[in-house]
């Protein structure tokens, strides 16, 4: 729908020859801006968005919009007409090459985790130029969009809102803190349980909730994790390896060093209140922080139950799971399933389904987890006919590849590369036999 828009936009303005890479160009376009709009962090398009994952969500997959269109504009563009302004017709044509291939260089760069996150996020922030470089292409090239007033018009309209968004992304002062300590850092397989304190109470917080992790130093790096319980003066948070930041920062904190932490944000807030509905949360890994910061918060009653499923490698790796069984325990509402890959006792869709049979129609469902963890869940939950809303919270921000995904998603081009130059016409996964 949203590409299909873009042709809409343009088809009554352009020859027929033409639609195609305007309408290409104006995805591009108004894609890149959106991303600015969404990386600039406004608190009502969060709101909108459904809390600031969906926002960073939202965010990865228009810039895979911005390069496909950025690269069918590319390939498909003739000139056409005069331009706006006749004499900036061929810079215009010159910027908007260099736009395309910065476009594609940033977002290959954002792709692939093996990148270190502090050169991620510098080569990031060029993604404004790149965006200044392709609105000044988008007016001055010799283009279809320069002859019809309005999707020219709605493109500029489009372009000032996001470089506004880039310009306030540069000159926005930085998050509110708050200075804290290392009051307990408990390690555990391959991540680390940490307890902060402040000499003042902190800004509250609701579970569910995540808030930003930066070391007490000029310009350091900010990164965002669940909060799995805390005080007036406390926050406690279990963060696994999962870059070049959390490894340096599990393998190095220890009591007394000092932090600086944001306050609570997102909008995945499970309900602790006793008038609550019927609940099934679903945690993987470390995913069961925002449930540890609800069980915490929780009282002992006899009201809608909750079912916790908690699925781990094993319980050396968990970090919390002595906590959840606590808590479990002093909870009659609660229902504590633990699932361990080392006793071969997993979460297949058949225990799913079992266990979901028994619980209302109407009853929420949180997940926190991998994301074929949140599948799992959500078929089920739709196979049985439950009307009840499934709530997400998205685990890598980031959302980049690794090194055994990209092989994963080669291998098959690779091969099939390879069957065509040797004159192979067969699938390269398609079986060679029966299956016995």
């Amino acid at each position: 729908m949203f590409v299909f828009a873009h042709v809409a936009l343009v088809a009554p303005f352009v020859p027929l020859a033409n639609m195609l890479p305007a309408s290409l160009g104006a995805l591009s376009m108004s894609s890149m801006a959106l991303t600015l709009i969404l990386a600039a962090r406004w608190r009502i398009v969060d709101r909108l968005m459904g809390g600031p994952d969906k926002s960073y969500g939202a965010h990865r997959w228009l810039g895979f919009f911005a390069l496909f269109g950025a690269l069918g504009h590319w390939a498909t563009a003739e000139t056409y007409g005069a331009g706006a302004v006749p004499v900036l017709a061929g810079s215009g044509e010159s910027v908007g090459w260099f736009a395309a291939m910065g476009l594609v260089v940033l977002t290959c760069a954002a792709m692939v985790r093996v990148i270190p996150y502090h050169l991620w996020k510098a080569s990031h922030m060029l993604m404004g130029p790149i965006f200044l470089l392709a609105a000044y292409h988008t007016f001055f090239v010799a283009s279809p969009l320069a002859v019809g007033f309005a999707p020219w018009t709605l493109m500029a309209v489009v372009s000032a809102i996001g470089l506004l968004a880039w310009g306030q992304t540069l000159l926005r002062k930085r998050e509110i803190t708050r200075l804290v300590t290392v009051e307990k850092a408990t390690p555990f397989e391959g991540g680390v349980d940490v307890t902060f304190r402040a000499q003042e109470p902190l800004p509250t917080f609701r579970p569910g909730q995540f808030a930003t992790i930066a070391r007490n130093i000029a310009r350091a790096e900010t990164h965002p994790f669940t909060i799995a319980g805390g005080t007036e003066t406390t926050r406690r948070f279990v963060i696994r390896a999962a870059g070049d930041w959390t490894d340096d920062f599990i393998s190095t904190v220890s009591e007394g060093d000092t932090f600086r932490i944001g306050r609570g944000v997102g909008r995945f807030l499970p309900q602790v209140h006793a008038n609550r509905t019927e609940q099934l949360w679903v945690a993987g890994g470390v995913g069961i922080t925002p449930f540890l910061a609800a069980l915490e918060r929780m009282a002992p009653d006899n009201n809608a139950r909750v079912i916790l499923i908690y699925c781990i490698r094993s319980r050396e790796s968990s970090g919390a799971i002595a906590d959840v069984e606590r808590h479990a325990t002093r909870l009659p509402q609660v229902d504590l399933f633990v699932l361990s890959d080392t006793t071969g006792d997993r979460l297949t869709p058949t225990r799913m389904t079992e266990i979901m049979r028994s619980m209302n129609a109407d009853a929420q469902v949180y997940l926190c987890g991998p994301e074929g963890l949140k599948s799992l869940v959500t078929t089920a939950w739709q196979t049985l006919g439950k009307t009840g809303k499934v709530h997400s919270e998205r685990f890598d921000f980031r959302g980049a590849y690794g090194l055994m995904d990209l092989i994963y998603i080669g291998k098959p081009a690779l091969e099939m590369g390879r069957s065509l130059l040797t004159g192979e016409r067969e699938l390269p996964h398609a079986p060679s036999g029966p299956r016995r």
